[in-house]
């Protein structure tokens, strides 16, 4: 993995651009955002799995097929960037390539991609409302990236480009319990 920052960046914006272009070739664009998206939560979630992908002591050949295998049904461009990545020890790059594939998608597609999560599946009025509401703040036409959380209660939580919106029910009973526990 590079250690200098200037360079950690260039590596990623290419990683990033070139799985755009090949996503874009075979049109598979969001699924693979999707899939991008998959796979950074598993590395953080699957302690054992970064373990042995990061583990330099294995040959980047065994790493690559156990990625691929962690991973089959996959889309072969993402599959053949993480091999890349792994045979150049560059897997601590990947929450930035995510994050700048979604950056280049928005750019390239002339779009704002808005993560909207909820508790129940949205209808199309609410769908709608939400595009049209941000479309004029940011002056593009928008794409939601859907997600459920039960935990949520009830309510939404919209996020891009690094600002949050949280207006659901678990949050605003989180605000009163520490409201109500810091008057004693």
């Amino acid at each position: 993995m590079p250690t200098d920052r200037v360079q950690a960046r260039k590596a990623s914006v290419i990683y990033a651009k070139t799985l755009l272009q090949a996503a874009r070739t075979s049109d598979t664009v969001f699924e693979v955002a999707d899939q991008l998206t998959e796979v950074l939560a598993s590395f953080r979630a699957a302690v054992q799995l970064r373990e042995v992908l990061f583990d330099a002591s294995l040959d980047a050949a065994q790493r690559r097929a156990l990625a691929e295998e962690a991973f089959a049904g996959f889309d072969v461009a993402l599959l053949g960037v993480l091999g890349v990545m792994i045979e150049r020890e560059d897997l601590g790059l990947l929450a930035k390539v995510s994050e700048l594939y979604e950056r280049e998608v928005e750019d390239a597609l002339g779009i704002v991609i808005i993560e909207v999560t909820t508790a129940v599946a949205l209808d199309e009025g609410l769908r709608e409302a939400i595009r049209a509401k941000y479309a004029a703040q940011f002056g593009a036409k928008i794409a939601l990236r859907e997600r459920l959380d039960a935990a949520l209660i009830g309510g939404i939580v919209l996020s891009a480009h690094g600002k949050r919106i949280d207006a659901s029910i678990a949050s605003q009973l989180e605000r009163t319990r520490v409201t109500l526990s810091n008057r004693r």
